[in-house]
């Protein structure tokens, strides 16, 4: 976890004060009932996946029904872990969160004082999480990747969990869980970053799945303060910055065709989050090849306005269509972190359209993770 993220945990723990989000949900408070820790769930600990493509689609934007169902059927069992997982990281962080204010209310001085904070409850769902990691690590989970699809799809999964884990893992009880956990984690993300260096495609070493192999480096490394780890996810981030064009488009996105905005959104995401998680100990990230992470935001933003922005680049029309694909706000979820690096009015009224940030890959309920800021001043 990063220096922010640690330090806000501990903080909230230390004043008790007395608030998830897997797709876009909250978890329902019921302080009467007693915590019960979900049914484990099989290690997956092994992944046979095609590419989800069809054999002739040469920019990788036509979908093979079949082999897109089998990717899906593989990687679900993954994705239902790291869902629940983060639905309790969130709600043990919950507890000691600092209500949320509505600047509008009017304050009642009668009010009665907020109930402390139920610390036990939270090392129970803190021990939850662990115990239900610690399972995947003895089983060596996710070791075993057998084809290049399945290699290409496995580290935005060890982000999430390194994320999920990354909340409870000073509110659980202290044992040798952690190491074990800590120890899989890094197995997992050093592998990841061999196949990256060595055996990816040239455009997967440089698009969004490299972005969500940095975000996974950037967390299991600071969670074991690794530093080759963290550098090496800092220079991934650079390597998919700098080839953005002087709008902000990704060329390796903008090669998939009809699909490229979705895919340029997809980048954003684990590019914007690593940056911020990285921020304490690589403070020029934000700045890397002329402020490319906010040209790419900039242009991101307008795109999904207007997708024309991008058939002008790509000659097709994109399968996007804005009123839709508003309402599934867990793509932007990245809002959140990038307030912590700049604040923009474009920004800031992009973000006010949602309710809810929240993404399980990105750790779930971004204003626990990210607290608004205060103040920031855009480079």
């Amino acid at each position: 976890m990063s220096a922010r993220i640690l330090n806000t945990v501990l903080a909230l723990v230390l004043i008790g004060s007395g608030q998830q989000a897997l797709a876009q949900t909250e978890p329902a408070a019921d302080e009467a009932k007693p915590f019960v820790c979900f049914d484990a769930i099989p290690p997956v600990t092994a992944l046979d996946i095609p590419s989800r493509y069809k054999d002739d689609s040469k920019n990788r934007s036509e979908f093979d029904a079949a082999a897109n169902a089998a990717v899906e059927a593989a990687l679900n069992p993954v994705d239902d872990f790291i869902n629940v997982l983060v639905k309790n990281s969130n709600a043990a962080l919950q507890i000691t969160a600092a209500a949320e204010v509505d600047a509008d209310a009017t304050i009642d001085p009668a009010a009665e004082p907020a109930t402390p904070p139920d610390l036990a409850k939270q090392t129970e769902i803190a021990d939850c999480v662990v115990d239900r990691l610690h399972e995947w690590a003895a089983a060596d989970a996710l070791a075993d990747m057998k084809t290049q699809g399945a290699q290409l799809s496995v580290p935005s999964r060890i982000g999430g969990l390194a994320m999920a884990y990354a909340q409870v893992r000073g509110l659980a009880t202290q044992d040798t869980r952690q190491t074990d956990i800590e120890a899989w984690l890094t197995a997992r993300m050093q592998a990841s970053m061999v196949f990256f260096d060595t055996e990816a495609p040239p455009k997967s070493r440089q698009n969004n799945l490299r972005a969500w192999a940095a975000l996974a480096a950037a967390q299991v490394g600071l969670l074991q303060n690794d530093v080759v780890m963290t550098t090496w996810a800092a220079d991934s981030v650079k390597l998919v910055l700098c080839t953005a064009t002087p709008e902000g488009a990704l060329p390796n996105e903008m090669w998939r065709g009809k699909l490229a905005l979705h895919y340029q959104i997809h980048a954003v995401g684990p590019l914007v989050t690593t940056t911020a998680l990285l921020q304490p100990t690589f403070p020029d990230l934000l700045a890397t090849c002329d402020n490319a992470l906010l040209r790419v935001v900039r242009f991101t933003l307008k795109a999904v306005e207007d997708p024309k922005l991008v058939e002008a680049i790509t000659d097709k029309p994109q399968k996007f269509d804005p009123p839709a694909e508003m309402k599934r706000a867990f793509q932007f979820a990245w809002l959140a972190p990038l307030a912590t690096l700049a604040q923009e009015p474009d920004f800031t009224t992009f973000a006010a359209k949602f309710e809810l940030l929240s993404n399980s890959k990105l750790g779930g309920k971004q204003s626990l993770l990210w607290p608004a800021p205060k103040d920031s001043a855009t480079p």
